[in-house]
C-alpha cells in the first residue's frame, strides 16, 4: 500500500504490522547507498520530514527511528535494494479506534526485542485498523509543504 511514489522513492505503508503506529518503509530501486545521487538525498530528506510531520500531527508522535538494514537481502540471497525503515515513536500513550497503545520499549532500539514473543511489542491493530492508519496518512502526506 503506497503512501507517496516517485521516480526515485515509494513509501510503503507497513501494513503487515503497526506495532509502532505510522511505520513505513521508504524504499529506492537502488542496490547501494553510494548509487544515490545528491537528488535522490534531498528528496529522501523531504519524505522523512513529511513523514515526521504527518506523524506527529495525526498521532502526537514524540520522535522517530530511521534504519536503513539491508543485512537480509545478503543473508537470503535476494537483490538488495536500498530502504530505510521509518519507525515513529510514542512516548505518551495513544488511544486510537478506542483502543490504548503504548509503546513499551519506548526509548530503546525498536528491534530489540522483535525476536522475544513475551517482549516484543504487541500489533493491537484490526486489519481494518491498519488500513484507516494507513488512509489517515496517505490524506495528509503533501511533499508541497515544505
Amino acid at each position: 500500500m503506497n503512501i507517496y511514489e516517485s521516480k526515485n522513492w515509494e513509501v510503503v505503508f507497513v501494513k503487515w504490522g503497526q506495532e509502532f503506529v505510522g511505520d513505513c518503509i521508504i524504499s529506492s530501486k537502488k542496490e547501494s547507498l553510494s548509487d544515490l545521487t545528491n537528488e535522490e538525498w534531498v528528496e529522501l530528506g523531504k519524505i522523512e520530514k513529511e513523514l515526521e510531520r504527518v506523524c506527529k500531527k495525526l498521532f502526537n508522535a514524540t520522535m522517530f527511528n530511521f534504519a536503513c538494514l539491508m543485512n537480509n537481502a545478503y543473508r537470503d540471497n535476494e537483490k538488495p535494494h536500498v530502504h530505510f525503515h521509518f519507525i515513529p515513536r510514542y512516548k505518551k500513550e495513544l488511544e486510537l479506534f478506542g483502543k490504548k497503545y503504548k509503546d513499551i520499549h519506548f526509548g530503546y532500539n525498536f528491534w530489540k526485542w522483535e525476536n522475544d514473543e513475551q517482549s516484543k511489542q504487541p500489533d493491537i491493530f484490526t486489519k481494518e485498523e491498519k488500513y484507516a492508519i494507513f488512509e489517515m496518512i496517505k490524506k495528509e502526506f503533501n511533499l508541497e509543504n515544505d
